[in-house]
């Protein structure tokens, strides 16, 4: 028999992960991505001559494959050495493994089909397998190996994968009908609930409009949504209490700060609105959200009022609650939260490394244990992890504390591949696999499709390709609903100006930092910038006096007594402050640190007034 190194990679991960508007298709996206790749996980697992290298050997898929709540997913590639007696009975073996994919997804689609919620509906069952057969992309490559040369063996199938990749089939669509609603999630299937969309469809199949409103709330359908078959499955598949909304993790940190009959009061006043399917019940993440298991939609006063709620009694009483005594004395919730993406760097040369199947099996097990690490991680800053596959991380988290939980994330990253370095290779050059991290900051009613799209780009900003010194970097990118966009770039070895963000978070938590001095930095960098001319003349000194200037000008601790500002400690503590500001003015351009400062104060917001009031 003859060693094969053998990749299965599973997509796309577009249409799977990407393409979605609601937290609810973002969630079920991921989940049903680890399920097909576990499928095909489980079938190599199964049988005999085959050894699983990648996810990690000692991970049971098949307990994984059942849903719920996981400790980690399982990535979109499979790595496997496989004995055949020929490539032709390894292309079979390989078939099969696909096949169990295909089956898998076939399962969750019929699952959904045939559910009670979707009966009279109208969907034509022959343009739904259509759909459903056209999802998956999955490719394969293999490499015939002696164990000698295992190291040029896997290099080799790494470059194989990705051309295999890069040369999909490009088959024609099967539901090619003309002159019909595309699914608005990625447009690129028709709509099949045209009976909750269209009026004429829903009278042909006699749906009354309280029918129509019924099944459209159980879809999460609005009056411009149209939903293909991926779509529909991605609102009705999986245990939907196991996800939890972004708009509860967004109003986490507000919660927390109520006290417990306030807080039992709040659960009392949403029962109506979770009865009549108005919001949703959140009972995932090992409980952490129990105090209040509900969306946190309708905590805005804004959303509230745009509810449409029948029963005017539970409305109004919900309403008079949270006006009149909730925010009153605590202010409102800030609507803003993150999603943060991460990803291994150089992780690729350390499976390059290894000289045996032994080798990368280590790294396997390290990065499952890393991934089965982060969902607690993550839960101990309030958020939720949504996917954790390997060095892959996406999560919902809480604002006030996404920088803070993304160093503990990247910090515990590293470590775990030097102990693999060290356990394993007797390379003292190598150096550890670091972790980049993206963090996307939007509106919780922001589509989240661009909330995705914002957390993509900012991990391609950690990565910093085009940058001098590239990845082991943070990258936060703001999303302000009215419009603008500010980001900002921080090299995790950079602890000079990590040290400094803290410092300037705490003063604005603690009203030390006057808040305009953001808009007194830009208004300088702008009124400097006919200056800097890269042929022109040095203007550091201009600036620097420009910028001591306004240091004497500004009034720190304004709200404070005199008597507090004039103490030791507080003095102190400004003059810090000042310290901070001058050297990040030298190391960076004052655009750069005016972006800094508003996010330090964005992250310090405790209240939706600290950030403006924006609901």
């Amino acid at each position: 028999m003859t060693d094969y190194l053998v990749a299965i990679s599973v997509g796309p991960v577009q249409s799977l992960i990407e393409a979605g508007r609601r937290s609810q298709d973002l969630w079920c996206g991921s989940w049903l991505l680890s399920q097909v790749a576990s499928a095909i996980a489980a079938e190599l697992d199964g049988k005999p001559h085959c050894s699983r290298i990648f996810p990690s050997p000692h991970l049971n898929v098949s307990e994984q494959a059942e849903g719920g709540d996981p400790e980690a997913n399982i990535a979109n590639v499979v790595r496997a050495v496989v004995s055949a007696n020929n490539e032709e009975a390894l292309k079979q073996q390989i078939a099969r493994a696909k096949q169990a994919a295909t089956s898998k997804l076939g399962a969750i689609f019929s699952d959904v089909l045939d559910r009670e919620n979707l009966r009279e509906v109208g969907i034509e069952p022959e343009y739904w397998a259509q759909q459903q057969n056209d999802i998956l992309e999955m490719f394969a490559a293999w490499v015939a190996f002696k164990p000698d040369d295992y190291q040029s063996a896997s290099q080799r199938l790494g470059e194989l994968l990705h051309a295999r990749k890069r040369t999909r089939d490009f088959l024609p669509m099967q539901d090619n009908r003309s002159g019909l609603h595309k699914s608005t999630l990625d447009g690129a299937n028709n709509a099949l609930t045209h009976a909750l969309t269209n009026k004429t469809v829903a009278k042909k199949l006699k749906l009354s409009p309280d029918e129509v409103e019924k099944k459209k709330r159980i879809l999460g359908l609005t009056d411009e949504e149209s939903l293909d078959a991926l779509g529909i499955v991605k609102r009705l598949a999986g245990k939907h209490e196991q996800f939890t909304p972004f708009s509860r993790v967004v109003v986490d940190p507000w919660l927390q700060s109520l006290p417990d009959d306030y807080l039992q009061r709040l659960n009392d006043l949403y029962k109506p609105f979770y009865e009549a399917k108005r919001v949703t019940a959140v009972k995932g993440n090992q409980g952490y959200y129990q105090k209040f298991p509900y969306d946190g939609e309708y905590l805005f006063a804004s959303r509230l009022e745009a509810s449409e709620f029948d029963d005017e009694n539970a409305y109004q009483a919900l309403r008079d609650f949270l006006t009149k005594d909730v925010v009153a004395q605590y202010g409102e919730p800030v609507p803003y939260g993150v999603l943060l993406k991460a990803d291994g760097d150089r992780m690729g040369e350390l499976f390059a490394q290894a000289d045996n199947t032994t080798q990368s099996i280590n790294i396997s097990d390290a990065l499952h244990r890393f991934a089965s690490d982060v969902r607690a991680m993550i839960r101990e800053f309030g958020g939720h992890a949504i996917y954790t596959g390997g060095d892959d991380i996406l999560a919902f988290l809480p604002l006030h504390r996404a920088i803070l939980c993304a160093q503990k994330l990247a910090n515990h990253f590293t470590a775990a591949m030097n102990t693999v370095i060290q356990n394993n290779f007797n390379k003292p050059q190598m150096v550890a696999p670091t972790l980049s991290v993206g963090l996307a900051i939007g509106h919780f009613v922001q589509p989240m499709r661009q909330l995705r799209q914002r957390a993509i780009a900012a991990e391609k900003h950690a990565k910093g390709n085009d940058e001098q010194a590239p990845r082991n970097a943070l990258a936060v990118h703001l999303g302000i609903r009215s419009g603008h966009e500010i980001t900002w770039r921080c090299r995790w070895d950079d602890s000079t100006t990590l040290d400094a963000f803290s410092a300037f978070v705490e003063a604005f938590s603690q009203d030390l930092m006057p808040t305009r001095i953001m808009q007194d930095i830009r208004n300088m960098a702008h009124q400097l910038k006919w200056l800097e001319n890269e042929n022109g003349p040095d203007v550091s000194d201009i600036r620097r006096s420009e910028l001591e200037r306004m240091l004497v000008r500004a009034a720190f601790a304004h709200n404070h007594t005199t008597k507090e500002r004039e103490s030791g400690e507080m003095q102190g503590r400004i003059h810090t402050l000042k310290e901070h500001l001058r050297t990040q003015a030298s190391r960076y351009s004052l655009d750069e640190l005016a972006n800094q400062l508003i996010l330090a104060r964005w992250i310090s917001a405790k209240t939706a007034k600290d950030i403006g009031g924006e609901d």
